[in-house]
Protein backbone atom coordinates (compact mmCIF):
# COMPACT_ATOMS: atom_id res chain seq x y z
CA UNK A 1 0.00 0.00 0.00
CA UNK A 2 2.81 2.41 0.80
CA UNK A 3 6.57 2.68 1.14
CA UNK A 4 8.99 5.44 2.05
CA UNK A 5 12.69 5.73 2.77
CA UNK A 6 15.30 8.20 4.00
CA UNK A 7 18.96 8.00 3.03
CA UNK A 8 21.53 10.25 4.70
CA UNK A 9 25.20 10.43 3.82
CA UNK A 10 27.90 12.61 5.38
CA UNK A 11 31.11 13.31 3.49
CA UNK A 12 34.21 15.35 4.20
CA UNK A 13 34.81 17.90 1.43
CA UNK A 14 37.77 20.22 0.89
CA UNK A 15 39.25 18.80 4.12
CA UNK A 16 37.57 21.68 5.98
CA UNK A 17 33.85 21.04 5.54
CA UNK A 18 31.23 18.33 5.95
CA UNK A 19 28.40 17.86 3.49
CA UNK A 20 25.33 16.08 4.84
CA UNK A 21 22.61 15.16 2.35
CA UNK A 22 19.30 13.44 3.06
CA UNK A 23 17.08 12.06 0.30
CA UNK A 24 13.47 11.08 0.98
CA UNK A 25 11.62 8.85 -1.48
CA UNK A 26 8.09 7.60 -0.93
CA UNK A 27 4.93 6.66 -2.76
CA UNK A 28 3.88 10.31 -2.50
CA UNK A 29 7.06 12.38 -2.32
CA UNK A 30 10.63 12.86 -3.53
CA UNK A 31 12.80 15.45 -1.83
CA UNK A 32 16.32 16.29 -0.66
CA UNK A 33 17.83 18.45 2.06
CA UNK A 34 21.50 19.47 2.37
CA UNK A 35 23.72 21.06 5.00
CA UNK A 36 27.28 22.22 4.43
CA UNK A 37 29.07 22.81 7.74
CA UNK A 38 32.50 23.88 8.91
CA UNK A 39 34.45 20.82 10.01
CA UNK A 40 35.82 22.30 13.23
CA UNK A 41 32.97 24.44 14.51
CA UNK A 42 30.06 22.52 12.93
CA UNK A 43 28.57 25.92 12.08
CA UNK A 44 26.28 25.82 9.04
CA UNK A 45 27.67 27.48 5.91
CA UNK A 46 24.84 26.56 3.53
CA UNK A 47 21.40 24.98 3.96
CA UNK A 48 19.12 24.03 1.09
CA UNK A 49 16.21 21.87 0.01
CA UNK A 50 14.42 20.59 -3.10
CA UNK A 51 11.03 18.89 -3.48
CA UNK A 52 10.68 17.22 -6.86
CA UNK A 53 7.48 15.20 -6.49
CA UNK A 54 4.42 15.71 -4.29
CA UNK A 55 0.66 15.21 -4.45
CA UNK A 56 0.21 18.93 -3.80
CA UNK A 57 1.90 20.99 -6.57
CA UNK A 58 2.26 23.87 -4.12
CA UNK A 59 4.94 21.91 -2.28
CA UNK A 60 7.22 21.61 -5.30
CA UNK A 61 10.30 23.80 -5.56
CA UNK A 62 13.70 24.51 -4.10
CA UNK A 63 15.23 27.01 -1.78
CA UNK A 64 18.02 28.01 0.58
CA UNK A 65 17.79 29.01 4.23
CA UNK A 66 20.27 31.84 4.84
CA UNK A 67 18.94 32.31 8.39
CA UNK A 68 20.65 29.02 9.34
CA UNK A 69 24.09 30.31 8.34
CA UNK A 70 26.35 30.32 11.38
CA UNK A 71 24.06 28.09 13.48
CA UNK A 72 25.80 25.08 15.03
CA UNK A 73 24.51 21.81 13.51
CA UNK A 74 24.41 19.98 16.82
CA UNK A 75 21.99 18.96 19.56
CA UNK A 76 20.70 22.48 20.27
CA UNK A 77 19.75 23.28 16.67
CA UNK A 78 16.06 22.34 16.98
CA UNK A 79 14.64 25.77 17.72
CA UNK A 80 16.57 27.41 14.87
CA UNK A 81 15.48 24.67 12.48
CA UNK A 82 11.84 25.19 13.48
CA UNK A 83 12.11 28.92 12.90
CA UNK A 84 13.93 28.66 9.57
CA UNK A 85 11.77 25.95 7.98
CA UNK A 86 8.44 27.24 9.37
CA UNK A 87 6.28 24.59 7.72
CA UNK A 88 8.06 24.64 4.34
CA UNK A 89 7.02 21.57 2.36
CA UNK A 90 4.41 20.69 4.94
CA UNK A 91 7.11 20.02 7.52
CA UNK A 92 9.15 17.79 5.22
CA UNK A 93 12.06 20.24 4.93
CA UNK A 94 12.46 20.30 8.71
CA UNK A 95 12.56 16.48 8.76
CA UNK A 96 15.16 16.37 5.99
CA UNK A 97 17.47 18.85 7.70
CA UNK A 98 16.96 17.16 11.07
CA UNK A 99 18.21 13.93 9.49
CA UNK A 100 21.18 15.87 8.11
CA UNK A 101 22.06 17.11 11.61
CA UNK A 102 21.71 13.62 13.08
CA UNK A 103 24.16 12.34 10.48
CA UNK A 104 26.63 15.13 11.22
CA UNK A 105 26.52 14.31 14.94
CA UNK A 106 27.19 10.63 14.24
CA UNK A 107 30.02 11.47 11.81
CA UNK A 108 31.85 13.22 14.66
CA UNK A 109 33.21 9.78 15.58
CA UNK A 110 35.70 10.11 12.71
CA UNK A 111 36.69 13.78 13.12
CA UNK A 112 37.38 13.95 16.85
CA UNK A 113 40.75 15.69 16.34
CA UNK A 114 39.25 18.35 14.09
CA UNK A 115 36.55 18.90 16.68
CA UNK A 116 39.14 19.68 19.36
CA UNK A 117 39.25 16.42 21.32
CA UNK A 118 42.81 15.46 22.36
CA UNK A 119 42.00 11.78 21.87
CA UNK A 120 39.20 9.36 21.09
CA UNK A 121 39.09 8.45 24.78
CA UNK A 122 38.41 12.11 25.61
CA UNK A 123 35.63 12.19 23.02
CA UNK A 124 34.00 9.09 24.48
CA UNK A 125 34.33 10.42 28.02
CA UNK A 126 32.68 13.69 26.95
CA UNK A 127 29.70 11.80 25.52
CA UNK A 128 29.36 9.74 28.68
CA UNK A 129 29.35 12.91 30.78
CA UNK A 130 27.05 14.94 28.54
CA UNK A 131 24.52 12.21 27.73
CA UNK A 132 24.33 10.18 30.92
CA UNK A 133 20.92 8.49 31.28
CA UNK A 134 19.72 9.75 27.88
CA UNK A 135 19.16 6.19 26.61
CA UNK A 136 19.78 2.58 27.58
CA UNK A 137 23.34 2.54 26.21
CA UNK A 138 24.25 5.63 28.24
CA UNK A 139 22.55 4.57 31.47
CA UNK A 140 24.90 5.28 34.35
CA UNK A 141 25.11 1.62 35.35
CA UNK A 142 26.06 0.60 31.79
CA UNK A 143 28.80 3.20 31.34
CA UNK A 144 31.72 0.87 32.01
CA UNK A 145 30.61 -1.69 29.43
CA UNK A 146 30.73 -1.80 25.62
CA UNK A 147 33.17 1.04 24.75
CA UNK A 148 32.11 2.96 21.65
CA UNK A 149 35.35 2.65 19.70
CA UNK A 150 35.55 -1.05 20.44
CA UNK A 151 32.15 -1.32 18.76
CA UNK A 152 33.16 0.49 15.57
CA UNK A 153 36.50 -1.35 15.25
CA UNK A 154 39.97 -0.20 14.22
CA UNK A 155 39.12 1.16 10.77
CA UNK A 156 38.92 4.97 10.53
CA UNK A 157 37.11 6.78 7.75
CA UNK A 158 38.45 9.76 5.80
CA UNK A 159 35.96 10.93 3.16
CA UNK A 160 32.67 9.08 3.52
CA UNK A 161 32.05 9.36 7.27
CA UNK A 162 28.53 8.13 7.88
CA UNK A 163 25.53 6.57 6.11
CA UNK A 164 22.01 5.90 7.35
CA UNK A 165 19.09 4.20 5.62
CA UNK A 166 15.58 4.09 7.08
CA UNK A 167 12.61 2.55 5.30
CA UNK A 168 8.99 1.76 6.07
CA UNK A 169 6.44 -0.24 4.07
CA UNK A 170 2.76 -1.00 4.61
CA UNK A 171 0.91 -4.07 3.32
CA UNK A 172 -2.74 -5.10 3.37
CA UNK A 173 -3.26 -8.74 4.32
CA UNK A 174 -5.95 -10.88 2.72
CA UNK A 175 -8.15 -10.48 5.82
CA UNK A 176 -8.03 -6.68 5.47
CA UNK A 177 -5.67 -6.04 8.39
CA UNK A 178 -2.44 -4.09 7.87
CA UNK A 179 1.20 -5.02 8.35
CA UNK A 180 3.82 -2.26 8.59
CA UNK A 181 7.56 -2.91 8.63
CA UNK A 182 10.40 -0.54 9.43
CA UNK A 183 14.12 -0.93 8.75
CA UNK A 184 16.91 1.14 10.31
CA UNK A 185 20.48 0.53 9.13
CA UNK A 186 23.43 2.85 9.50
CA UNK A 187 27.19 2.75 9.95
CA UNK A 188 26.81 1.80 13.63
CA UNK A 189 23.34 0.26 14.15
CA UNK A 190 20.84 -2.09 12.50
CA UNK A 191 17.34 -2.90 13.71
CA UNK A 192 13.87 -3.54 12.38
CA UNK A 193 10.28 -3.37 13.58
CA UNK A 194 7.01 -5.00 12.62
CA UNK A 195 3.60 -3.62 13.57
CA UNK A 196 0.20 -5.13 12.84
CA UNK A 197 -3.01 -3.09 12.74
CA UNK A 198 -6.72 -3.69 12.74
CA UNK A 199 -7.80 -0.55 10.90
CA UNK A 200 -5.84 2.14 12.76
CA UNK A 201 -5.31 0.25 16.02
CA UNK A 202 -2.09 -1.62 16.86
CA UNK A 203 -2.55 -5.34 17.46
CA UNK A 204 1.14 -6.21 17.86
CA UNK A 205 4.56 -4.54 17.84
CA UNK A 206 7.86 -6.42 17.57
CA UNK A 207 11.49 -5.42 17.09
CA UNK A 208 14.86 -7.07 16.50
CA UNK A 209 18.40 -5.69 16.75
CA UNK A 210 20.97 -7.01 14.27
CA UNK A 211 23.81 -4.61 15.17
CA UNK A 212 24.14 -2.38 18.23
CA UNK A 213 26.90 -0.89 20.40
CA UNK A 214 26.06 -3.35 23.17
CA UNK A 215 23.61 -6.08 24.21
CA UNK A 216 21.82 -3.63 26.53
CA UNK A 217 20.44 -1.86 23.42
CA UNK A 218 18.64 -5.01 22.26
CA UNK A 219 16.87 -5.29 25.61
CA UNK A 220 14.66 -2.39 24.43
CA UNK A 221 12.79 -4.80 22.17
CA UNK A 222 11.17 -6.30 25.27
CA UNK A 223 9.39 -3.03 26.13
CA UNK A 224 6.90 -2.93 23.26
CA UNK A 225 3.85 -4.68 24.77
CA UNK A 226 2.01 -1.44 25.72
CA UNK A 227 1.65 -0.52 22.03
CA UNK A 228 -1.09 -3.13 21.68
CA UNK A 229 -4.50 -1.46 21.56
CA UNK A 230 -3.18 2.03 20.82
CA UNK A 231 -4.44 3.91 17.76
CA UNK A 232 -2.06 5.55 15.29
CA UNK A 233 -3.48 8.98 16.06
CA UNK A 234 -2.60 8.86 19.76
CA UNK A 235 1.00 7.74 19.25
CA UNK A 236 3.01 10.95 19.01
CA UNK A 237 6.81 10.71 19.16
CA UNK A 238 6.63 11.76 22.80
CA UNK A 239 4.17 8.96 23.57
CA UNK A 240 6.25 6.40 21.66
CA UNK A 241 9.34 7.37 23.67
CA UNK A 242 7.37 7.09 26.89
CA UNK A 243 6.12 3.60 26.02
CA UNK A 244 9.60 2.39 25.13
CA UNK A 245 10.84 3.54 28.49
CA UNK A 246 12.37 6.98 27.98
CA UNK A 247 16.01 6.73 29.11
CA UNK A 248 15.56 2.98 29.54
CA UNK A 249 14.83 2.60 25.83
CA UNK A 250 16.60 3.15 22.50
CA UNK A 251 16.28 6.45 20.65
CA UNK A 252 16.81 4.72 17.30
CA UNK A 253 13.99 2.29 18.06
CA UNK A 254 11.76 5.28 18.83
CA UNK A 255 12.79 6.83 15.53
CA UNK A 256 12.00 3.85 13.31
CA UNK A 257 8.73 3.06 15.11
CA UNK A 258 7.62 6.67 14.55
CA UNK A 259 8.56 6.46 10.85
CA UNK A 260 6.62 3.21 10.56
CA UNK A 261 3.58 4.69 12.29
CA UNK A 262 3.71 7.68 9.92
CA UNK A 263 3.77 5.29 6.95
CA UNK A 264 0.85 3.31 8.40
CA UNK A 265 -1.10 6.52 8.97
CA UNK A 266 -0.52 7.57 5.36
CA UNK A 267 -1.70 4.18 4.13
CA UNK A 268 -4.81 4.27 6.33
CA UNK A 269 -5.65 7.79 5.12
CA UNK A 270 -5.12 6.81 1.49
CA UNK A 271 -7.30 3.73 1.98
CA UNK A 272 -10.04 5.79 3.57
CA UNK A 273 -9.90 8.32 0.74
CA UNK A 274 -10.02 5.54 -1.81
CA UNK A 275 -13.23 4.15 -0.36
CA UNK A 276 -14.91 7.52 0.17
Amino acid sequence: MYQGSYFNSVKKVQDSELLSETVFLSTELEAVGTLLVDLKSYCIKEAGWEIHRAGDPELLGRGVLPELKGVEAYFSVGRELNRATAGIGGGLVKELLTECVRGIIQAETYVTGDRGFPSEDDYELCWKQEHVDCCRYYKRENMGNNPWFAHIGDHRRDKNLFNRYKAAAVYRRTDGSLLATGTFSDSFHELNVQLSFDRDRVTSCKAAFLRAPGPVCAESSGLLGPFTGKSIGELSKKEVAKIIGGPNGCIHLVDIICDTLTAAGAAVSAGAAGTA
